[in-house]
């Protein structure tokens, strides 16, 4: 159990029991194959792009993240690569306080941070 992890068994503020029985359902209904798939494909995916490794993505991009992401971690060094990689980067966010679920951890701020990097590239 992470740090993160309520110890009293309460949902986090931004996950509710409806929200919990949803995704419950869904996942009772369709199993774990699909949402497991993407990460089966990841091999599949590097020998696909093996044509572009190292091409900047130079179109209009944006980064929003949670400070309490785990993955951040072991992003690190992508995230110092942007200036490179990410040319085209309009903005990147590191939503303090917030984890890996940042659309449904901080939904209106997330949606406020779209509309903001939307209307700078139309």
């Amino acid at each position: 159990m992470s740090d993160r992890t309520p110890r009293d068994g309460r949902l986090p503020e931004w996950l509710s029991e409806a929200d919990l029985d949803v995704y419950a359902a869904e996942f009772e209904r369709g199993g774990m194959s699909g949402p497991l798939a993407r990460y089966r494909n990841m091999d599949r995916d590097w020998a696909d792009l093996a044509a572009w490794d190292g091409t900047p993505l130079t179109r209009p991009s944006l980064f929003v993240a949670g400070a309490l992401d785990p993955s951040l971690t072991w992003l690190a060094g992508a995230l110092d690569a942007y200036p490179v990689t990410l040319p085209g980067l309009i903005s990147s966010q590191i939503l303090k306080g917030c984890g890996h679920w940042v659309q449904q951890e901080r939904a209106e701020e997330v949606n406020e941070i779209l509309v903001d990097w939307l209307r700078q590239v139309g």
